[in-house]
């Protein structure tokens, strides 16, 4: 493998988790690590709400620009990724704590 293709495939490996971190910290929410800090999202309810709008509005701008024209399939498909990565969690979030 060439060394600029290495470099571009950590970038956007990087970029990807770095986005990803709500995500990434409720997935270990929900594999049952972590789960002191779970409280919080029992005991402030309004921080919890403003997490899932945040993703959803999240999920809406990934979704715009992936079907904006001339993407490259790269990008189409790292924020399809993303999209489903985050509506999974956030739909796990609703059904285990309720609206």
């Amino acid at each position: 493998m060439r060394r600029e293709w290495f470099l571009s495939l950590g970038a956007v490996t990087l970029a990807f988790v770095s986005a990803q971190h709500h995500n990434l910290m409720m997935g270990l929410f929900a594999l049952g690590l972590g789960s002191g800090g779970m409280s919080f999202m029992t005991h402030l309810p309004w921080l919890r709400d403003a997490m899932l709008t945040m993703s959803l509005v999240m999920v809406a701008a990934i979704a715009w620009q992936i079907t904006r024209p001339k993407r490259p399939a790269a990008v189409r498909i790292t924020g399809l990724l993303s999209i489903l990565f985050t509506l999974a969690i956030a739909g796990w979030s609703i059904l285990q704590f309720g609206l």
